[in-house]
């Protein structure tokens, strides 16, 4: 009777022995110097490491900036028909300035992989409030040489408050650097359609 109890005892602690041996083992390969060669957790961190290396735009700065490279289009376009109406210098240089500022967008939008949006025609617009605000600082604009500067001060007025709150919600080092190039090129066309709306209120 002894031996039959004895043995199922050998057996069932040679089991526990040879348990612990393994999970010792196991343990040991985890957190020993070579555990990061186990090829399950070398794939695991080369999949990491991958992912941390491609940046894609989410959909809300692809938002933002779609609607902001059709915002740099909305002042070009309304300047170049006040220019035309009016002759007046102020519009003249600045058009060029606006060129400068979608080209900075434009360059963000490629690096993102983002389409661009815009239209070849002057003043047409895929966001169709751009297109209705277009459309009214137009008629605004044409019906005096005043109201065309005030039209100036409305676009940048605008556009800076855009930026800010933009600036306000990215961390994104590239766009962070192009909002605010382009907040500064707005302040200083504000303070140039201020002077011309002073000169003629003077």
């Amino acid at each position: 009777m002894r031996r039959k109890i004895l043995v199922p005892g050998i057996v069932v602690t040679a089991m526990v022995l040879v348990g612990l041996g393994v999970v010792s083992y196991l343990r040991d390969a985890d957190s020993g110097p070579n555990a990061d060669k186990n090829p399950a957790i070398e794939q695991v961190n080369s999949q990491s490491d991958q992912s941390t290396l491609v940046q894609t735009p989410t959909s809300s700065q692809a938002a933002r900036l779609t609607y902001l490279i059709e915002e740099e289009k909305l002042a070009h376009d309304v300047y170049t028909k006040l220019y035309e109406r009016w002759g007046s210098a102020v519009f003249g240089n600045i058009i060029d300035s606006e060129s400068s500022h979608e080209s900075r967008v434009l360059a963000l939008l490629q690096s993102k992989n983002i389409a661009d949006p815009r239209s070849n025609e002057i003043g047409v617009f895929a966001d169709q409030n751009l297109q209705k605000l277009y459309d009214q600082l137009i008629a605004q604009g044409m019906r005096s040489i005043e109201e065309a500067y005030r039209v100036g001060v409305t676009i940048e007025e605008t556009d800076i408050a855009d930026l800010t709150s933009d600036l306000g919600i990215t961390d994104d080092p590239s766009e962070i650097a192009v909002l605010e190039a382009l907040r500064q090129g707005s302040e200083n066309h504000l303070r140039a359609f201020n002077r011309q709306l002073s000169r003629i209120q003077s």
